[in-house]
């Protein structure tokens, strides 16, 4: 039930920045809902559940970028498995480290599509500088991300169950 809840979360969430951003102007400075979603649930969930989350989500997104089927898919994957065995080395919380996490994500992300369509595609370009550069694209995701995670950390709560344990005498 709560994979279906964070998918159903990232795909609205992508599918709404992606249509205030086309009419706003910033085509090629989108934020990025679906590394937003993976990297919070890769900070707080099993590998498994990141996993599915990430496999569903780069689907719905490649179907919307009409890239070739497995392209997203496995560069989400891939950036999802980066944030959680990298994130877990790491000794940061809070809201910033979060933003920072999301940032830096989307760069890993945009250069995982970017080396997969150049190895299978055998040409690959960035649409304009800024989004070559990958920092403007990170700072932007970032901003999103900190108005995001409280939303996101109350669906959280309501999605786990509480758990209340005590000792049971018998």
């Amino acid at each position: 039930m709560s994979t279906l809840a964070w998918v159903a979360f990232g795909s609205l969430g992508v599918t709404l920045v992606t249509a205030i951003c086309s009419r706003v102007g910033f085509a090629h400075l989108v934020p990025d809902v679906a590394v937003i979603t993976v990297v919070f649930l890769a900070q707080r969930r099993s590998p498994a559940q990141v996993v599915v989350v990430a496999l569903t989500l780069g689907y719905l997104c490649g179907r919307q970028a009409l890239a070739p089927v497995g392209l997203h898919e496995v560069a989400l994957i891939l950036t999802a498995l980066v944030v959680y065995f990298g994130v877990g080395s790491l000794a940061g919380s809070g809201a910033r480290f979060f933003a920072l996490t999301c940032g830096g994500a989307v760069a890993v992300h945009d250069l995982i599509l970017y080396v997969l369509a150049l190895i299978f595609g055998g040409h690959a370009h960035f649409a304009s500088w800024p989004a070559a550069s990958l920092v403007p694209s990170g700072a932007v995701t970032g901003v999103l991300a900190l108005a995001l995670l409280r939303p996101m950390t109350a669906l959280e709560h309501r999605l786990t169950p509480v758990q209340h344990e005590a000792l049971s005498w018998h």
